[in-house]
């Protein structure tokens, strides 16, 4: 992609959503890639977008996980979700000969709507979600898998540890360690695949200035914010989510 072809009012529209994305994701540890892929999907291919987002968003997660380092400690409960999840990114290339992009996507979407369902309906059944017993084995493992299948795994991850009912602080760690324990992984494909070009790379580096700034700034105002509009903010994100992948299997 040239940048001197793009229209600079759309260069700086692209570069204003990669920045909301990165307020939101340091607020909630959730939604850069909600925004900034569709944004640069507008000047480039999909492909492409997803690709120059990988460094910006291991960038916002490894920011978020310094800042929030004193929660660590909650990973623990977690690493059959984070130990599996990382396994099936290394491999999930592999899935697309059993499975299709369409399907697996057509499962994340049938996956988070039925827990904003179970959610709102104030269904006891929320913990299941949340990988309670072994599931948390299979939940990992199928995350991953389709993180390193389609580049995404964000509906399975976000309603899982929002199903553990954590603390705003914590859950913003635990979801920014997990999207960049997944992403290093999915890091290491690419590279072994040469996607990430240096011409990708001066690109990938263009977004990350607004990301880690505003991500910064997230971070800041998720101090003041009360758990009850952290929730509402994540729940919102949620329904983007969904709302977004179903448009996307249109």
């Amino acid at each position: 992609m040239d940048l001197a072809a793009v229209d600079s009012s759309l260069l700086l529209a692209v570069l204003v959503a990669i920045a909301c994305g990165g307020l939101i994701k340091g607020i909630t540890g959730v939604g850069l890639p909600i925004f900034g892929v569709p944004a640069l999907a507008t000047i480039t291919s999909v492909e492409e977008a997803v690709v120059l987002m990988l460094l910006p968003s291991i960038s916002a997660n490894l920011w978020l996980v310094v800042s929030h380092r004193k929660h660590a400690q909650s990973l623990r409960e977690h690493l059959p979700f984070l130990l599996t999840g990382f396994a099936g990114a290394l491999m999930g290339t592999g899935i697309l000969l059993v499975i299709s992009e369409r399907g697996l996507k057509l499962l994340l979407v049938i996956w988070l709507g039925l827990y904003l369902v179970n959610y709102f309906a104030n269904n006891k059944s929320l913990r299941f979600f949340g990988g309670g017993g072994k599931m948390a084995y299979a939940l990992g493992l199928a995350a991953g898998t389709i993180q390193g299948a389609t580049g995404i795994s964000a509906q399975i991850v976000v309603p899982y540890f929002h199903a553990c009912r954590l603390a705003p602080a914590t859950y913003a760690f635990t979801v920014a360690f997990t999207f960049l324990f997944f992403a290093l992984a999915q890091a290491a494909a690419m590279a072994n695949m040469e996607l990430l070009t240096p011409a990708r790379f001066q690109l990938s580096l263009l977004a990350l200035i607004p990301t880690l700034i505003f991500t910064q700034l997230g971070i800041s105002l998720s101090r003041i914010i009360s758990p009850t509009f952290f929730n509402k903010i994540l729940l919102a994100i949620f329904v983007v989510m969904e709302i977004t992948l179903i448009m996307d299997l249109i």
